[in-house]
């Protein structure tokens, strides 16, 4: 059914002809990708074959628009998420073969026709867009700096004013990056080999009989010696599981003589009960040698304050005034 509309077809048979004998394979792909994208499309390569793969084949390549192909629905029928694809089923098609004398490739048309219009800008095309190896050296030299990713594509775009690339492109090469940095590792693997490396100190427990990790907690070298310089004052407050593990993260402040805060330390923990929050403050109270802490500001979170009552019971626990402040307005 096509309400009425009629199929868009275009020919670029012509376009595509030529009697040329190229040197390589490669250079016939370069003068095939050129001629596509002065004409608004991109070309790839489909399929290649060579004579040694199966008896009476010849050395080949079958190349075609970027969006040929149909779509591959997932084999889980039971997602429910939407989907969307990009191939719209064209068949346009070109064969590169090797010449039967000597090493030289020829250019064959074996359907020059496109269903589709052909695109007035290329931008966001994802073949156009890739990084070369150049650009993905910066972009891995500026993501170890903890560079934005705007930044990073502004650098890009500054070094190659051709260039295709979008923001997406630069999030998923930032991601490929740090999978290559933790090769085979897991995550949690990759984070005990950072703490190790950068000799921070950390403590973690599992769950029992499992290899689950529970509750990590971890904080820097020279933030113990601050907390033990300046132990009077802790201030802690938590997230609640926004993180992509849905864990809680409670992050534990002090305060120095000059009303200056550091980070103390910080700990993800499985769930929001007081065994978990004795577990982290204990972990904290084992590194401050120099003295009792006197003052702890929290919400009102009743298993926290049990915590704290149970890990420093001569600290007095107040409550925060920006949280008591909200959850008055909130109630008014």
């Amino acid at each position: 059914m096509n309400d009425g509309v009629e199929p868009v077809m275009i020919d670029l048979t012509d376009v595509f002809t030529t009697g040329m004998m190229f040197e390589t394979r490669d250079e016939l792909l370069k003068w095939a990708r050129n001629v596509g994208t002065e004409n608004g499309i991109v070309v790839v390569i489909f399929r290649s074959e060579n004579a040694t793969a199966r008896p009476r084949t010849k050395t080949k390549s079958i190349i075609g628009y970027e969006r040929s192909g149909k779509y591959r629905p997932w084999k889980n029928h039971n997602l429910t998420r939407s989907t969307w694809t990009r191939k719209c089923d064209c068949p346009f098609r070109l064969r590169g073969t090797r010449s039967s004398v000597g090493d030289g490739w020829y250019l064959h048309v074996i359907c020059g026709l496109h269903n589709h219009e052909l695109a007035k800008k290329l931008i966001g095309h994802s073949f156009l867009g890739r990084l070369s190896q150049d650009e993905k050296n910066v972009l891995g030299d500026m993501t170890k700096n903890f560079e934005k990713p705007k930044n990073i594509l502004l650098t890009l775009k500054d070094h190659n004013v051709e260039s295709l690339t979008t923001i997406k492109q630069v999030y998923n090469a930032r991601q490929a990056y740090r999978s290559s940095l933790r090769g085979s590792r897991t995550k949690m693997q990759r984070l005990l080999t950072l703490m190790e490396r950068d000799k921070y100190v950390y403590r973690y427990r599992k769950v029992e009989g499992s290899d689950e990790l529970r509750d990590i907690f971890w904080t820097h070298p020279e933030a113990m010696t601050l907390v033990n310089n300046f132990h009077i004052i802790l201030i802690m407050d938590s997230t609640y599981k926004t993180c992509r593990y849905r864990m809680l993260l409670l992050e534990i402040i002090g305060v120095t003589s000059t009303e200056m805060t550091f980070c103390v330390g910080f700990s993800y923990l499985q769930f929001e009960r007081v065994d978990n929050f004795t577990w982290a403050l204990q972990m904290v109270k084992e590194h401050i040698t120099s003295g009792e802490v006197e003052v702890i500001v929290t919400d009102r979170d009743l298993a926290l304050m049990n915590a704290v009552e149970n890990v420093f019971p001569k600290a007095v626990n107040l409550l925060c005034l920006f949280h008591i402040c909200k959850n008055v307005k909130a109630n008014c």
